[in-house]
């Protein structure tokens, strides 16, 4: 190793030194604040107990590991976190409630979904700070047989958000195609089955008189003359005050049963 070399090297290292007891001195990378929109919805606690110490010494650190402090909390609390870095070592947290689409009933417990798909119990801890105390949607969504489980079964319902595997995109085309043909307005639930590998949809219609439960396949392109020929059918007297099951998944056949 030539000279110059060597003298890069020392430069190096002493500079290095500088640079270190500067920032031991100074701590021009500790992080200085976070502030809260809401102490309401996020308290500080749920933050710093995900904090590490040497995120709290260095803030470039703690920018690194938003993202999962961000999953986090959001894993716990029923509400959407974004923290965004305001200046050097200077953050800011926003959270906003989640707002519950439909009323879930799944293995006997009743759950709220939010559009975007995440699920929590209606018993969580803190349904104080959601939106609002019932779902969006009047119908409520039955997760029935032969489906996987939405959400992990065993979990803390009472502390636990989780990403369900309800078909979000697809039930609010159900929701938009029975609303364009006249039928959502009057369901009271819609019920989700799977059986042979085939998944069925059945809405539930009370009448003041009775019920009528009409069973359609997963496809909503293929409903319209369909719920048009059970319109129909309904309208024949003598049945307004029934009890009846209308299968339409039959291949060129409406089933109509009257049901106790």
């Amino acid at each position: 190793m030539g000279k110059s070399a060597i003298r890069v090297a020392l430069f190096l290292v002493f500079l290095s030194g500088v640079l270190y007891c500067t920032e031991e001195r100074f701590q021009f990378f500790r992080l200085r604040s976070v502030s809260f929109d809401s102490l309401a919805l996020v308290s500080d606690d749920q933050l710093w107990k995900r904090v590490e110490p040497k995120a709290h010494r260095f803030w470039p650190f703690f920018s690194l590991k938003l993202g999962s402090i961000e999953r986090s909390i959001m894993a716990e609390a029923p509400v959407d976190i974004d923290i965004s870095r305001t200046g050097p070592g200077v953050f800011k947290v926003k959270a906003k409630p989640l707002e519950p689409w439909f009323m879930v009933f799944w293995a006997g417990g009743e759950w709220f979904l939010a559009r975007e798909g995440r699920m929590w119990s209606v018993h969580h801890s803190m349904n104080s700070i959601i939106s609002q105390q019932s779902a969006r949607e009047g119908a409520v969504l039955v997760w029935g047989r032969g489906l996987p489980d939405p959400v992990p079964s065993g979990i803390d319902i009472e502390n636990s958000v989780k990403d369900s595997l309800i078909p979000c995109d697809e039930i609010e085309s159900w929701k938009e195609a029975l609303d364009n043909l006249g039928f959502y307005k009057k369901v009271s639930s819609i019920t989700i089955n799977r059986s042979e590998g085939r998944r069925t949809v059945e809405i539930l219609e009370r009448t003041s008189e009775g019920s009528v439960r009409i069973l359609l396949d997963e496809f909503p392109a293929h409903w319209p003359p369909l719920l048009e020929a059970v319109n129909d059918i309904l309208s024949q007297t003598g049945l307004k005050d029934k009890n009846l099951l209308v299968d339409t998944t039959y291949s060129g056949k409406i089933l109509v049963r009257v049901i106790s």
